[in-house]
């Protein structure tokens, strides 16, 4: 039967030759293990008072344990009979049987277990004890992943940086092989290929990264793809998912006229009561030929016109090659009145030029300033802190320039909140308002996002009418927000 340990005799390889070749074999083999550099070595001593010292003892598997007579007349004796020890051990070539004289032997134990043993002189007198061999702890060497399973890069980019991540360990040294192959973008006109290795030392498990050149051809094309995996993992790692990812080059060639696309900046402006306009500002977008205009108004959301704000309308226009914004001015009428924040209704009409329209209707809201604490929760308003002092709004566009509001996940804390673009089984924002006046004076934002399409958020202090935008670009897997010094408007 076997048995959880390797005996070990001494004092040296020497005697284990006088006995038979079995016998050296596995003595040789045994002193091979006591040698190994994982293994440590623990002893227990047998004393003239009749005890083992450490009478109880825990090792882990292929450690081993020197037993020592320090005084008395002794031997030691496995309650199942798988050794017995004293002047080494019976049946390779030692003398089992109890002695006065200082001998010593060495057990390696490989298999997890309990063995109890004795000395059968003095096993009436209680001279027993037991060693508990734990299993080895294993090595977590980890897995390697992209961080991501696919990256958006436009033709005139450059490159892609692709990051692989080490996970769920990073015990030794590893490694991984990466490589490009053509799905409908072909090396050599649309991407340069690229292959090679990425490798972690042991305790570390920083991203790595590698580049993939894109070569912009100048052609007018649909979007094309490149396909990247991972392979041959090294050191004991696994490969984790994604271990393939898809790299999509959108075309930056049209050769047909652009005009592009005019619409609002978000669904939702503010202002507050007291600040004697509202600045509104339209967009160009998706191409600059031609000259283009378009025209604005103003009507009654829940304000009124003449009452609340004056009537705003007339035209924008950009030049020939000309992007970027335009704005006009709503003026906005202070009447003291305490009373719920009002809306405004925002509309552009009549594109010229072949431009068309995006986003076309938006809201101002008319903030109130004879009352604190004044956010309004709706399905696209967000109120945080328990006194509903933090106003928050989310605006989104994605990569077919669709536009619209975040909306509200219902939430039970009031420190924190949730947003969603496409559904509400979708969150794509989780943020929070942080009361850190006692700490450095400050209200603190943070927000954390699961999505790459652009969107802005803005925070709203409605008692002190002070408001903080954050802004993620279209194409850019959105990064944490840690804003701990975004309201110094403590108490």
């Amino acid at each position: 039967m076997p048995t959880p340990y390797s005996r070990q005799p001494k004092p040296s390889c020497l005697d284990a030759i006088r006995t038979t070749l079995v016998a050296v074999v596995v003595a040789v083999a045994s002193l091979c293990l006591a040698a190994s550099a994982s293994a440590a070595n623990h002893t227990v001593e047998a004393r003239p008072n009749n005890t083992f010292s450490p009478s109880n003892l825990t090792i882990q598997a292929g450690d081993t344990v020197t037993f020592q007579n320090a005084g008395g007349f002794h031997n030691v004796e496995a309650n199942d009979g798988s050794f017995r020890c004293a002047q080494g051990c019976d049946g390779q070539g030692g003398d089992g049987n109890p002695s006065s004289s200082a001998w010593s032997f060495t057990l390696t134990f490989n298999d997890p277990g309990t063995i109890n043993y004795f000395c059968e002189v003095h096993v009436g007198l209680g001279m027993t004890g037991s060693i508990t061999v734990q299993a080895a702890p294993q090595d977590e060497p980890g897995d390697l992943r992209f961080s991501v399973s696919s990256i958006n890069r436009s033709e005139g980019a450059g490159s892609f940086t692709v990051q692989v991540d080490r996970v769920n360990g990073d015990d030794g040294a590893v490694g991984v092989t990466y490589s490009t192959s053509d799905g409908s973008a072909q090396a050599g006109v649309d991407y340069t290929p690229a292959s090679g290795s990425l490798s972690w030392p042991d305790g570390n498990d920083d991203p790595r990264t590698f580049q993939v050149p894109i070569l912009d051809d100048g052609n007018d094309e649909p979007n094309e793809t490149i396909n990247v995996a991972l392979s041959n993992p090294t050191g004991g790692a696994g490969l984790a998912s994604p271990s393939n990812a898809t790299l999509m080059i959108l075309d930056d060639d049209d050769p047909t006229p652009q005009p592009g696309t005019l619409s609002f900046v978000s669904s939702q402006f503010t202002a507050d009561e007291t600040s004697g306009s509202a600045t509104v500002t339209v967009q160009r977008t998706n191409g600059t030929e031609g000259n283009v205009s378009v025209d604005f108004g103003t009507s009654d959301g829940s304000a009124n016109e003449g009452v609340d704000y004056t009537a705003a309308s007339g035209t924008l226009t950009w030049s020939n090659g000309e992007g970027g914004t335009k704005s006009f001015q709503v003026p906005i009428v202070d009447d003291e009145l305490e009373e719920n924040d009002e809306t405004v209704n925002l509309a552009l009409s009549n594109p010229t030029g072949g431009a068309s329209l995006g986003t076309s209707t938006a809201t101002l809201e008319i903030d109130d300033d004879d009352r604190t604490g004044n956010c309004v929760e709706d399905e696209t308003t967000l109120c945080v802190r328990a006194d509903n002092r933090f106003r928050v709004s989310v605006t989104w566009r994605d990569f077919e320039d669709n536009t619209g509001p975040g909306k509200v996940i219902p939430f039970d804390p009031a420190d924190s909140g949730l947003f969603y673009f496409f559904g509400p089984d979708n969150a794509e924002i989780l943020l929070k308002v942080l009361d850190a006046c006692t700490f450095n004076d400050r209200f603190w934002f943070f927000a954390a996002a699961t999505t790459n399409v652009e969107y802005t958020i803005t925070v709203t202090d409605t008692k002190e009418d002070v408001s903080k935008t954050y802004f993620n670009p279209l194409g850019e897997q959105a990064a944490a927000v840690t804003d701990t010094s975004a309201f110094a408007t403590c108490p």
